[in-house]
């Protein structure tokens, strides 16, 4: 297993959009399985393939730390899960190929984004949709439909928006200095703390591997 770099804010492969994957290979279960360690490494609860370089439509999700959590109750929100059309447990982390949201109802406010590619950001309230329905692929190119209202339908829009080469900034309620925010990053990547993180968790360049499904 592989933790990857993650590519942070102005790169410019975060403002380009992801194609489809069309082949599903070994290779694509190893890429996904280096996602989950890569968004576990940074504590994260979503990771984009296009965040490591990899223009392909392809996410991870895990909105466990949320869904424990007591104190984000009123976010918790409704999940149905189908795989093939029959119903199951919501999978986490999930990995979701080709994810398109094929309804959406009701603009709602939410308090706390934040990305993974903006380290030392705290810009926080984005305008988001209140309930979707997302259609996807598994690994093994079975059907995967979601309905969710609360922090999953929250974070499933934030990553869908990456594939995009949309970013949570465009999202953020009032005005955002490109300036200030790239300023916070730079300010966290000096932090003596962070390089050691960095420096200890040995990250590879996704756009280095051999990924047949490209």
């Amino acid at each position: 297993m592989a933790v990857y770099k993650i590519l942070h804010y102005p790169h410019i492969l975060l403002r380009k959009p992801s194609t489809a994957v069309e082949k599903f290979t070994p290779s694509l279960k190893t890429f996904t399985q280096n996602m989950i360690e890569t968004m576990n490494a940074f504590e994260g609860i979503g990771l984009a393939a296009p965040q490591v370089g990899i223009l392909k439509r392809v996410m991870i999700v895990d909105v466990r730390p949320y869904l424990e959590n007591p104190q984000l109750k009123e976010w918790h929100g409704s999940i149905s899960f189908s795989l093939d059309g029959e119903k199951k447990p919501l999978p986490s982390p999930m990995i979701l190929v080709n994810p398109e949201i094929v309804r959406k109802d009701t603009e709602i406010s939410f308090p706390f984004d934040g990305c993974l590619s903006f380290p030392g950001v705290d810009r926080g309230q984005t305008t988001r949709w209140k309930d979707i329905v997302l259609e996807a692929k598994d690994t093994d190119g079975k059907a995967v439909r979601i309905e969710c209202n609360g922090i999953l339908s929250i974070c499933l829009q934030h990553e869908m928006d990456h594939l995009e080469g949309v970013l949570f900034i465009d999202r953020v309620q009032g005005k955002v200095s490109e300036n200030e925010v790239a300023a916070d990053i730079m300010d966290h990547e000096e932090d003596a703390a962070t390089r050691r993180k960095m420096k200890k968790l040995k990250l590879v360049d996704a756009r280095s591997e051999k990924l047949d499904f490209l």
